[in-house]
């Protein structure tokens, strides 16, 4: 049976896993489902179709569920909801609204460590091993695909994508995609690659080889970024490597410029000269 304290507030629409905890003072309004194991610790505040997994941990003063920030949609807006996957620690006083569209609910997905006062706009969609440090603020629908790690405070603009592998600095902010094992190290700039990351995700000496190669190529062989997109298309359609087909399929699905080592470079085209 449910664990759940005297001062808390249960909906009669919410169900619950036999060992779910519901510590003091928690609201859950709303057709919510929460697997095993998950505990919430306490003034946790979780409303509207909000379904969580096993094995999380929710710490206080977390708001999931609540409408998305929108002049364009009222409060009353139900919409697809939340999505919660399994094993995820979220931290005080995080953020994490309900869909604005009818594309799907806001999916936080497994494994992943959201740290205090961060939060995800509505139709944000979060992969599995992702650390957000404290304040990461995630506009609606980014993309934040598996194993990607984001500093302390950084700022991800509306329908941006971060690729597989990369890792953002404390402090900075991208309105621009970011590619797989990219380091974004200021505002709109990849400027080297995520090599302890690759290393910890098991990657290769050739696969670690080719992610830097395509920094290169992107980056120091005064290409145009559609010149240098070529030359990662045509190398990964020689090669087995499956690192190089996720770049490429990552470019496929890009809808925005591309994050480099140079602030004013982007899709377009303009062409800056490697002074190095």
């Amino acid at each position: 049976m449910p664990e759940i304290h005297p001062t808390a507030i249960v909906d009669d629409q919410v169900e619950l896993a036999e060992d779910v905890v519901v510590g003091p003072r928690c609201t859950l309004s709303g057709p919510i489902t929460i697997g095993q194991g998950t505990r919430l610790l306490g003034d946790c505040w979780i409303t509207g179709l909000t379904r969580i997994s096993s094995g999380n941990t929710i710490y206080p003063y977390t708001t999931i569920g609540f409408a998305p920030q929108s002049r364009s949609v009222g409060t009353e807006h139900s919409g697809p909801g939340v999505l919660i996957g399994k094993d995820n620690v979220i931290r005080e006083h995080v953020t994490i609204n309900r869909a604005l569209t009818d594309n799907g609910p806001t999916t936080i997905g497994d494994n992943n460590y959201i740290m205090a006062q961060a939060h995800a706009g509505h139709d944000v969609q979060v992969g599995n091993n992702v650390t957000l440090a404290n304040s990461v603020q995630l506009a609606g629908h980014t993309i934040v695909e598996d194993e990607v790690t984001i500093g302390g405070g950084t700022c991800i603009h509306q329908y941006v994508r971060l690729g597989h592998g990369s890792m953002l600095a404390g402090g900075c902010a991208t309105t621009r995609d970011v590619l797989p094992w990219f380091v974004v190290t200021a505002y709109n700039v990849a400027a080297s690659v995520n090599l302890v990351g690759m290393r910890r995700q098991g990657l290769t000496a050739d696969e670690i080889a080719n992610v830097r190669w395509v920094f290169k190529t992107i980056n120091r062989r005064g290409l145009s970024i559609p010149s240098a997109i070529e030359e990662i298309r045509h190398r990964a359609e020689e090669s087995s490597d499956h690192v190089l087909h996720r770049i490429t399929e990552f470019l496929d699905r890009s809808e925005r410029p591309i994050c480099t080592a140079f602030q004013k470079r982007s899709r377009t085209g303009y062409d800056v000269r490697s002074t190095t």
